[in-house]
C-alpha cells in the first residue's frame, strides 16, 4: 500500500476535509491542463483564442446548464432578466453556503414579489471550458425558489453571449 501512495500523484492524495476546490480535477480537464493549472503553468489555449460554450434550448425555448460551482456540480436556468446569480437554500447548502435566518436581509423583486434573499459571493463556476471568479450572487429562503437562475452578475463578466437559432453562445 505504501507503494501505491508514493508513485500516486499528489493531488490524488487529498484528504476528504480539504476545500480548496483548485485541488480537484474540472469536468472535462485532461490530467496534463489539471497538473498545469494547480502548478500555475500557462493554459495551452491561445489568449487570443476565446473559450466557447453552446447550449441547446429545450422545447419550451429555456437553456438548462449544470455549472460546477464552487466544486460542486448543480442544475442552473440561464435567465438574462435575473440581475444576479441566484441558488436555492437547499443548492446553498450543497455547496458549503448555509446563511442564517438574519443573513436574509437584501430585497428583491422577482414576478412573485419582493423577496428577502442573503447576499453571499461566489468562489468560481465553471460552465465547460469558461470559468467565472468573484461572482456577486444570492440564495433564496426556503421554498421560494426551485431551481438556481444563472443571471447577469456571471453573464456580465463574460466577453459575450448571444442566443441565435435555438442556441445560447458563451465567450469569455
Amino acid at each position: 500500500m505504501v507503494l501505491v501512495l508514493a508513485f500516486a500523484p499528489a493531488w490524488r492524495l487529498a484528504t476528504a476535509g480539504e476545500d480548496d476546490a483548485e485541488l480537484i480535477p474540472r469536468l472535462g480537464e485532461t490530467t496534463a491542463e489539471f497538473e498545469a493549472r494547480i502548478n500555475g503553468l500557462a493554459r495551452s489555449v491561445s489568449p487570443s483564442q476565446p473559450l466557447s460554450v453552446t447550449l441547446v434550448a429545450d422545447q419550451q425555448g429555456h437553456f438548462f446548464v449544470e455549472p460546477i460551482v464552487n466544486g460542486i456540480r448543480l442544475r442552473m436556468l440561464v435567465d438574462t432578466g435575473a440581475t444576479l446569480v441566484v441558488l436555492s437554500r437547499d443548492d446553498a447548502r450543497r455547496i458549503g453556503i448555509n446563511p442564517q435566518a438574519s443573513d436574509f436581509q437584501a430585497k428583491v423583486s422577482t414576478a412573485n414579489g419582493v423577496v428577502s434573499v442573503a447576499p453571499i459571493r461566489l468562489k468560481e463556476v465553471v460552465i465547460g471550458e469558461i470559468s467565472v471568479r468573484d461572482i456577486p450572487a444570492a440564495v433564496f429562503p426556503e421554498n421560494k425558489l426551485q431551481i438556481g437562475l444563472l443571471g447577469m452578475s456571471l453573464l456580465s463578466k463574460l466577453s459575450h453571449f448571444e442566443v441565435a437559432a435555438g442556441r445560447l453562445i458563451l465567450k469569455q
